[in-house]
């Protein structure tokens, strides 16, 4: 499973990898996997790139139609009103995924470096407190 890197989307996307289905297929980002479309086709490949919306980028492509006959292809683009389903592949356990989907979706604040205006400003305030309770 592919760690979720959300830091070139909107604030919208977030919220549509959090509260939707879409982070689960997020996950799935380079790995093969199989999507079947509204259209009866289905196409299998590796997907390369989902975004908050669904929307997929694949590569190294068998594209089905209903008919069963088989087209290989480079690159697909599928947009996410036209998925119908998209499988997870048996190796992935999914109570895992959702647990790392959630996990790496959630904000973390990063430590920031103090500046020396603000040190100085908190060493001012405790010596000013030192001497008040004195």
């Amino acid at each position: 499973m592919a760690l979720i890197n959300v830091t070139n989307t909107t604030r919208k996307e977030k919220s549509l990898l959090l509260n939707t289905l879409a982070g689960s297929v997020k996950t799935l980002e380079n790995s093969y996997t199989t999507v079947d479309l509204r259209n009866e086709h289905c196409v299998t490949g590796k997907i390369v790139k989902v975004d908050g919306y669904m929307n997929l980028e694949m590569e190294d492509v068998v594209f089905y139609d209903m008919r069963g006959a088989q087209k290989c292809l480079a690159t697909f683009y599928v947009c996410g009103r036209n998925i119908r389903q998209v499988h997870i592949p048996k190796r992935i356990d999914p109570v895992e995924m959702f647990k790392n989907q959630l996990t790496n979706l959630t904000r973390r604040k990063e430590k920031t470096k103090k500046v020396f205006k603000t040190s100085r400003a908190e060493k001012k305030n405790l010596q000013t407190i030192r001497e008040a309770y004195k």
